[in-house]
């Protein structure tokens, strides 16, 4: 079977047990860029004849590409966690092919992971916060509905697919409803302050929707759905209005800022991954780095081993006892 038939094969699989559209656009774009170039540099293009080699050999490949190809000096690379997202998909596709009985062996059983820096996601500090909120002009539908999205965003931190897909009905006094990845129902409380905002924006400021839009909270300015683009865009924007550096404005820093204040404020782990929608533990501890150092750094003052022997301290009284001894 060709590679090309096997990955439309897969993309249906998908389809059926619901995966989201923005997933298996995911899946489908890094393995057509594969079967590409299998295509070009190997020239294979049936399923039987790729081997673990191949497959190391474009894990090589995808680790050496720039960037960006107009890169004038072509220093830097595509990101290890961008290499670690093929290579997961590689290995579920062919998982998927050898459970379908397309091929014998699975040539990706032996294929490792790439191993990724440890990155931390900087969260948004109250001035942030503030400063955003202050941007918004509450004069106009538009502002008001920016604001609340921000309220909403901060108070539940809920992916920025489930605040598109948010519908009328799923709106109650003290929490929302939302339906995360496979489709999986969940149920996330919101103070009264923010049902508050909610309220006023659903039945002041909400545009009349068009016909694709009836039920859902949250609009464009034309009255269509909000998409993913649309609250990327208004985010970006808004990081200009509100003069925020140092920290990337989006709907995902919002989720990380909600994870790691949620801690903060004595929030147990176990029922803020309820919360997120993961489907274990262990993914919210991804969320945790800047909770960690944090709170490592704001103990430091108690435990400083200046502070704790008083050695700058006795050193200011040292200095002042010389002087005055030299004024006796």
């Amino acid at each position: 079977m060709k590679i090309d038939e096997a990955i439309k094969g897969y993309i249906l699989d998908c389809k059926v047990r619901g995966r989201s559209h923005r997933t298996i656009e995911w899946y489908e774009q890094k393995l057509r860029y594969f079967a590409r170039w299998l295509n070009e540099e190997e020239e294979v293009r049936q399923l039987g004849g790729v081997s673990i080699a191949h497959l190391r050999s474009f894990v090589l490949h995808l680790q050496s590409v720039p960037l960006a190809r107009s890169s004038a000096d072509g220093d830097e690379h595509i990101s290890p966690l961008t290499v670690k997202g093929y290579v997961q998909v590689i290995k579920g596709f062919f998982s998927w092919c050898h459970n379908e009985e397309l091929i014998d062996k699975n040539p990706a059983q032996r294929l490792q992971l790439p191993s990724v820096p440890d990155y931390m996601i900087p969260t948004f500090t109250p001035e942030h916060i503030r400063a955003m909120l202050d941007a918004c002009d509450l004069s106009t539908w538009l502002g008001y509905r920016d604001y609340t999205i921000i309220l909403v965003l901060l108070e539940t931190g809920i992916r920025v697919s489930e605040l598109c897909g948010l519908r009328l009905q799923d709106v109650h006094d003290d929490y929302i409803r939302v339906f995360g990845k496979g489709r999986k129902e969940r149920e996330v409380g919101i103070s009264p302050d923010v049902s508050k905002h909610l309220w006023k924006y659903i039945h002041k400021y909400r545009r009349i929707p068009a016909a694709d839009a009836t039920e859902l909270v949250f609009l464009n300015r034309h009255g269509h759905p909000l998409t993913r683009s649309g609250v990327e865009q208004f985010l970006v924007e808004l990081k200009d209005k509100a003069g925020i550096e140092g920290v990337r404005v989006s709907a995902h820093t919002f989720r990380h800022t909600f994870a790691r204040m949620y801690l903060e404020q004595g929030g147990e782990i176990y029922k803020l991954s309820r919360l997120m929608g993961h489907s274990s533990v262990e993914v919210t501890e991804e969320y945790l780095k800047d909770f960690r150092v944090r709170s490592a750094r704001q103990e430091h003052d108690k435990f400083s081993p200046v502070a704790s022997i008083g050695l700058l301290g006795k050193r200011r009284k040292s200095k002042q006892d010389d002087k005055d001894k030299g004024t006796s």
